[in-house]
């Protein structure tokens, strides 16, 4: 049987043998230009197209590492296919991955200005690195910096799965920062009641904290928050849990109650209660994580992050602060780890503990009183 070219990857092939088995190969041309047949392995010892794709990869990439030849070195010349052009495919064909606008966004604010006129096919590691560097010297965090260099990686990979390019992601080499994933800050009753009362000129802002402070809701969730799920009748709120793409439910707080009952009375069921208010109105759209932090973050810095590093992450205020507070504010007023871990919707009991070590702390008064 003859072979038959793969309609997903580029020199990839599988052949029918007699008994009905199936052989996949691949193909590539090394440094002299001669074009070389690999086979990878049959079918029925387990292997698939998928593994002479990963073969054929790392192949071309060990090619290289070596002096490029000359028919390579000329074909590269004369193939421009920037960074710019492979992001505009991704994110246009993309559009269903999470957070869309946000993520197009950062990319146009943070990789586009230093990588969008690059030539793909000469894009290195050591560049990347350079990138890496620059953004921990220009003060961001090391989640915000992986973030980048995870955009820009995917971008190039989908580019590769496609087809579109033919190369080594120069972005595997570089690793990513360790994440430093201890406990942040969090607010007391006074700070919150401080903060509450600082937002009380931006009655969106306000809401926004006011929820995140009651329910423990991640931002991004409450941002998606449309009208159907405030259940006023139950005094519940739904939360679309974005990751899992399942629903949980928080019991509304009466504090909550009457400024979101006042908000929300004149919206429609499938109307969000965050929405777009520029250039025009459009309550079918719910503002960005940017445009919400904008008008909080300012606040907190001047209330609470005076003197501070830009990227003290365990010290520092932040939205994501409201939820951990919420979640020791359960804790020390008596919540056990499994009401903890069912209303932060944690999907581990081990995430939970960070919390109940609050009330553990605050009753070792009671434990040293007992000798």
């Amino acid at each position: 049987m003859k072979m038959i070219k793969s309609k997903k990857h580029t020199g990839v092939y599988q052949k029918t043998l007699s008994n009905g088995d199936i052989s996949y190969y691949y193909s590539y041309k090394d440094l002299d230009g001669k074009k070389i047949w690999k086979c990878v392995g049959k079918k029925s010892n387990g292997f698939s197209e998928r593994d002479a794709v990963a073969q054929r990869r790392k192949v071309l990439a060990e090619v290289s590492y070596s002096d490029e030849p000359l028919y390579i070195k000329k074909r590269k010349q004369k193939e421009v296919i920037t960074v710019r052009q492979l992001a505009d495919k991704y994110f246009d064909e993309k559009s269903d991955i999470k957070n869309h606008r946000d993520a197009y966004l950062k990319y146009i604010n943070k990789i586009d200005p230093v990588f969008g006129e690059k030539n793909i096919n000469h894009l290195t590691s050591k560049e990347v690195e350079s990138f890496k560097k620059k953004l921990v010297k220009e003060g961001y965090r090391n989640a915000s910096v992986n973030y980048y260099l995870a955009q820009l990686r995917a971008i190039i990979n989908y580019a590769i799965e496609k087809d579109v390019i033919d190369i080594s992601n120069p972005c595997s080499k570089v690793k990513l920062l360790k994440l430093n994933n201890a406990r942040q800050r969090i607010l007391s009753k006074e700070e919150i009641d401080l903060l509450l009362g600082s937002l009380m000129h931006n009655p969106k802002a306000y809401l926004f904290a006011l929820i995140a402070i009651a329910t423990g809701a991640r931002p991004k969730a409450i941002l998606n928050l449309k009208r159907k799920d405030i259940d006023m009748g139950y005094h519940k709120i739904s939360f679309m849990e974005l990751k899992k793409n399942t629903k949980y439910s928080v019991g509304i707080h009466e504090k909550l109650k009457l400024t979101l009952y006042d908000w929300i009375k004149d919206l429609k069921p499938n109307e969000y209660l965050f929405f777009r208010e520029s250039p025009k109105i459009d309550k079918n759209a719910h503002i960005t994580h940017t445009s919400i932090r904008n008008k909080i973050q300012p606040i907190m810095n001047e209330l609470f992050n005076e003197g501070l590093e830009p990227n003290d992450r365990i010290n520092k205020v932040s939205l994501y602060t409201l939820r951990h507070s919420f979640g020791s504010l359960l804790s020390s007023s008596g919540a056990n780890a499994f009401v903890i871990k069912e209303l932060m919707n944690h999907s581990d009991i081990k995430m939970t503990d960070r919390y109940v070590k609050v009330q553990q702390a605050a009753s070792q008064k009671y434990i040293d009183a007992i000798l």
